[in-house]
This record gives C-alpha cells, sequence and structure tokens, in this order.
C-alpha cells in the first residue's frame, strides 16, 4: 500500500467511525432511483466543500463515494481527476480523467489537464493523442497546432508536421502570426524553401507584417547569406521604421563588413529609415557608427516636410530640444504653408508637457495657414490636456468662423461639454454634427457615449450601431457598442442584449484577435453571469498573456475560477491583482477587494474578507450590498 491509499485508509476509516461518511467500500452500493440520485449529490456537494477548504483527500473519499452511487457522471470523474492532480497522484488523475472522457469528450479544459499530466509524466504519445483529438473540438486553436508539432518534433515523427499545416496554410481566415510561426517550425525541420514561400507570401499580401521579415532575414543569415538577410532588413525598414527592423539591422553592423555595409546604407536610406537605425546603433552601444549616421542625417538639405521632421526627431532624441526648436523655426520659415510642420512641431513640445509652448506654436502656424482646422483641433486638445475646457470650447468656436461646417469640431466640442458632465448640451453639438456630415462615426461614437451616460440605453445602442456601420476601424467603435449592449442587459433586464454583446465582442475579436481588453471584456461577462466558465477562463488566459502584470485582468480570471469552483486558483489571481492593483482607479479597486473578500470568506477566512469589505467601503462607502455582507 502506497503513502496515499494508507492516507485514504485511514481517513475513510475515521470517517465511519465518526458515522458522517460511506467510505471506501468493498461492495457498491445497489441503486435505488431518486435516493441514490439524491445521495450522490449530498457527497458532490460534500466533496465541494472539502475543495473550499483545501482538504482534498476528504474531497476525493466524498467523490468516490459519489461516483459509487452515479457512475454516469463526467462531472464526478472530473472533479476526481482535478483533486488527484492537487495531491500529486497522476495515475489516478489520468485514469479519472480517461473515465470523464468517455462519457463525455468534449470537455475541453479536461482534456488539458489529462494532457498536461500526460506530458509531465514522459507520455508523449498519450499527450499526441489527445492533442489530435481536442482539434476535433477545436479546429481553429493554432496553439494546439504548434503543441502538437513540437511533440512530433519529441517523438521524431517531423514527416507528421507538413500535412498537420497544409488546410491551415490555404485558410484564408488564418492570421498572418499563425503563418509566420508555421513558417518557423518548416525552418526548423529543414524545409527551407517551402519557409521562404510561405513569408514571401505573407509580405506579399501584407508588407507591414514585422515578424515575417525577421523570419525571413533570419532565414537567409542561417543558410549563410548575410548580404541577402541586410537588403531584406533594409526593405523591410522601409515599410516598418518604427519597428524592431532597425534594431536587426544595426547588429549586423558589428559584424566584420559592417562600415562596408554602413557606407551603402547612408547613401542610399532616407532621413528617416537612417534616424531609426542611428537610435538603433546607439542603444547597441556602437556609437562611432551611430555617429557617422546621425551627421549624415545633419548634412542632408531638407527639402520635404519628412525630411524637416527626421532632422528635429534626431535632436529630441537626443534631448537636445533647442537644437529641435531650431530646426523647426526653421523648417516653418522655409515651408510656412505646411500644417505639418507646425503640428509635428506642437505634438513635440506636448509630449514634453510644454503645453504653453505648443499652443504658441499653432497660434503661430494660424497666422500662415488662418483655415488650417487641425491646427485649432490639437490648440483646444492642449488646453484639454491642461483641464483648460472653456478655453477649449472657446477655440472650437473660433475654428467654426474660420472653417464653418465643420463636424469633426462639433464633435469636440461635445467631447469638452462631456468632460464637464454637460451631457444634453453635448448632444446638440452632435446633432450638429450629424446633420453637417452623416458619413462622420466619430459623431455616433461619441454621441452613443453620452447617451450612456444619461442612461437612455436604446438610443445609446441605435447611435453605436451606426457608429459601426460607418466606421472604418470597426474594432474600435465594437468595443464600446459590446459594452453597451452589456451594460443594458443589466439596467434592462433583457438577456437578449447579452447575448448581442456576446456577439459584438466575438465579431471585434474576429477582426482584431489579440485585443486584450476585448478577451477580458467578454471573459469576464462570462464569469459574472456564471456561464460558457471554461471559454471564459480560456479568453482571459490569452487576455493575460498579453498583459501578465494587468489588474483588472487577473481580477476576472480570478473571479470565473470563484465561478468554477476553483477557489485556491481564485485566490491566486486575486492575490496577484491585489499586488498590480492601479491605485489611481477607486472604482476598480473596489470591485478587486469585493472579489478577494468573496473569495477569502468562500474559503473560510472570515477576518481576512472582512478586511477586503471594509476596504470596499473605505472606496465606496453607498455600496448596500458589501454592507450587507458585514452584517453581523
Amino acid at each position: 500500500m502506497n503513502d496515499i491509499s494508507r492516507i485514504l485508509f485511514l481517513c475513510c476509516a475515521l470517517a465511519l467511525s465518526a458515522g458522517g461518511c460511506a467510505g471506501l467500500r468493498g461492495a457498491k452500493p445497489t441503486p435505488t432511483g431518486p435516493t441514490t440520485s439524491d445521495q450522490a449529490m449530498r457527497y458532490f456537494v460534500e466533496a465541494k466543500v472539502f475543495e473550499a477548504q483545501n482538504n482534498y483527500l476528504g474531497a476525493i473519499v466524498a467523490l468516490r463515494n459519489a461516483a459509487d452511487l452515479d457512475p454516469t457522471s463526467p462531472t464526478i470523474y472530473t472533479r476526481l481527476a482535478y483533486n488527484y492532480q492537487r495531491i500529486n497522484d497522476p495515475r489516478m488523475a489520468v485514469h479519472f480523467a480517461r473515465k470523464g472522457l468517455a462519457l463525455d469528450g468534449s470537455q475541453a479544459r479536461l482534456r488539458r489537464l489529462l494532457i498536461r499530466i500526460l506530458e509531465s509524466e514522459g507520455d508523449r504519445e498519450g499527450a499526441i493523442v489527445h492533442i489530435e483529438e481536442l482539434l476535433r473540438y477545436e479546429p481553429d486553436n493554432w496553439p494546439l497546432y504548434r503543441h502538437l508539432a513540437y511533440l512530433y518534433f519529441e517523438t521524431g515523427q517531423t514527416e507528421r508536421v507538413a500535412p498537420l499545416f497544409k488546410e491551415l496554410l490555404v485558410q484564408e481566415h488564418t492570421p498572418p502570426a499563425v503563418k509566420v510561426d508555421i513558417a518557423g517550425i518548416f525552418s526548423r525541420i529543414n524545409q527551407q524553401k517551402e519557409a521562404e514561400r510561405i513569408y514571401r507570401r505573407i509580405l506579399a499580401a501584407d508588407p507591414r507584417v514585422e515578424n515575417a521579415w525577421l523570419g525571413l532575414a533570419e532565414l537567409k543569415l542561417a543558410q549563410g547569406h548575410r548580404r541577402e538577410a541586410i537588403a531584406i532588413y533594409r526593405e523591410a525598414a522601409g515599410h516598418l521604421p518604427d519597428s524592431s527592423i532597425p534594431y536587426h539591422l544595426a547588429r549586423l553592423m558589428v559584424a566584420e563588413h559592417g562600415l562596408e555595409d554602413l557606407a551603402d546604407i547612408l547613401a542610399e536610406e532616407s532621413a528617416e529609415v537612417l534616424y531609426h537605425l542611428g537610435v538603433a546603433l546607439s542603444e547597441a552601444g556602437q556609437y562611432d557608427q551611430a555617429t557617422l549616421v546621425f551627421k549624415r542625417i545633419v548634412e542632408m538639405q531638407p527639402q520635404t516636410v519628412e525630411q524637416w521632421t527626421d532632422l528635429a526627431r534626431y535632436y529630441i532624441y537626443l534631448e537636445d530640444y533647442d537644437s529641435a526648436t531650431a530646426v523647426l523655426s526653421q523648417a516653418a520659415e522655409a515651408m510656412p504653408d505646411s500644417s505639418e510642420i507646425y503640428l509635428y512641431w506642437g505634438m513635440a513640445l506636448e509630449s514634453t508637457e510644454h503645453y504653453d509652448e505648443a499652443i504658441a506654436v499653432y497660434q503661430r502656424g494660424l497666422e500662415y495657414l488662418p483655415d488650417a482646422v487641425e491646427l485649432y483641433l490639437y490648440w483646444g486638445l492642449a488646453l484639454e490636456q491642461q483641464d483648460a475646457w472653456a478655453e477649449a470650447i472657446e477655440v472650437y468656436s473660433q475654428a467654426l468662423v474660420a472653417s464653418p461646417g465643420h463636424a469633426p469640431l462639433h464633435v469636440q466640442w461635445g467631447v469638452s461639454l462631456g468632460r464637464q458632465g454637460q451631457w444634453e448640451d453635448a448632444l446638440a453639438q452632435y446633432e450638429t454634427a450629424a446633420s453637417l456630415d452623416p458619413a462622420y462615426s466619430s459623431t455616433f461614437l461619441h454621441w452613443g457615449i453620452a447617451l450612456e451616460e444619461l442612461e437612455q440605453w436604446e438610443a445609446a445602442l441605435e447611435k453605436l450601431n451606426q457608429a459601426v456601420a460607418l466606421a472604418n476601424d470597426k474594432s474600435r467603435v465594437l468595443f464600446y457598442l459590446g459594452a453597451c449592449y452589456e451594460q443594458a442587459s443589466r439596467q434592462l433586464g433583457r438577456d437578449e442584449y447579452f447575448d448581442r454583446a456576446v456577439e459584438t465582442f466575438q465579431r471585434l475579436l474576429d477582426i482584431e484577435p489579440n485585443d486584450a481588453y476585448a478577451l477580458n471584456y467578454l471573459g469576464y461577462m462570462y464569469a459574472d453571469k456564471g456561464v460558457r466558465l471554461t471559454e471564459a477562463v480560456a479568453l482571459l488566459e490569452k487576455a493575460i498573456a498579453l498583459e501578465p502584470d494587468n489588474s483588472a485582468f487577473l481580477d476576472s480570471i480570478g473571479w470565473a475560477y470563484f465561478r468554477l469552483g476553483e477557489l485556491a486558483q481564485a485566490e491566486h489571481y486575486l492575490q496577484q491583482a491585489l499586488e498590480y492593483m492601479d491605485e489611481g482607479d477607486p472604482e476598480e479597486q473596489a470591485v478587486i477587494f469585493d472579489h478577494a473578500g468573496d473569495i477569502a470568506s468562500a474559503l473560510g477566512k472570515m477576518d481576512e474578507a472582512h478586511a477586503h469589505w471594509q476596504k470596499v467601503l473605505e472606496l465606496a462607502p453607498d455600496n448596500e450590498a458589501v454592507q450587507r455582507k458585514l452584517l453581523p
């Protein structure tokens, strides 16, 4: 008898002597209809209590009795698998996970647990079988394909990798990031031609896919084609100057022929590419080469707005703001009718919080370009940065005298009114903007937000749906629409609005699958409503992978685990949420403390729960729900 079995035996013996547990009997009871089912449920509930107390052995005893009474319940076997895992008995965890999956093969979370255990025990073949089975239920789950590919590598089955990805590569909806990963895997199995073909096909469709450029250049370097790699980096830098590409190019400048390669680059590349390369060389400690690059930028005689701004950007990088101002002043004299110069100059000053100087620049530009609406807009925005709302509105009013009939000015005027709580006046501005330009999506977006603030839910939804129909960048507007549907569902008690919120966020994630805030919002919606909890955890895990220190995301996944009854996991994530909590957001803090209190209470830690709830009342004294929790 091993240690775990001996402990289980003693636990059962003690339970029998106390008359409180049926124990692990040799003979299974004969089912007796509804009474048997009720008894199984009582054992299951008893197990949940044990789990909340971290008494996993007690939970196992109760669940084994429940399984004896109801051997057709996949939920009982699932809980047994998790509890055996918690006491580090992988053999029994695997046994009961398989029993649960035999009854319900669609349990993705249980199958993932089984895969983890099999891998940790060295049974990669077994893990492969279950990943392949999981893909039947999740055919678009790219991480599963990648996981399976690496297991094929580890088990010497590399011939199975290419067929695995064939279907994914031809599907139109497969994201470029997935195709880049597939190309990387092909390069690992010595199929470099296929990898290069995939990279080039991605870039032909969209030259802004940074990782495709990086993968292609690294492939050429691995083949010993350094010059080709440099040419690829240079072409990529032309498309993506403000990316990591110049840093990879700078890495090659350190090598034996770096100065020779740099000479060609200095002679041929634009000031913008040179600026980012100079920064990369400087940060890599290659100061001599960086100096050559920056000298070349200074030597260039600016002929265009871009060349002037690149030269100014160089001085801003050096934190030589006097030289940057001198350059931009020269630029304004050379090209006094270019609003872009004044806008760049003003924004550069705003980036260092020199708002008054920025306003002076916008005003200088308006002396030459009195009809330049953008300069008025940025002047007003600079005032808004200083909470000078009334002054900002005055600027927008002046702008409309100079350029009547400009919808964006009315919209920004409305936003300024809203920031002061003057929502009804803001609505009037949005109505005017819509009459001037019925196709301007921002009007309807801000109009919908204002109506939300006034709790006019039906009207808000109408405006936000109009914004979605008109917007080019639909993802941003879809977020507001989904959030409005979710809030309306709670305020009006209409379940169909919750369903519409789900549809809206799913639509957003089809467009932007890595939108961390959309992933979190949808996952929290499920968790708070207590539905689709396994899916909620998957969404929130992805959000946290994108922003690991986001306290709101950590709170959301903790709450999802709480709803699942996984109290240890819930407590773990809430502790992290408390650690990373933003002290500048009292509303978020109150939610996190409230959730932490509920979880501590479920774990029987009442002193800790009360301390968390007291924190909520410090932040939100009128929270009646928390007040009731603190009643004796």
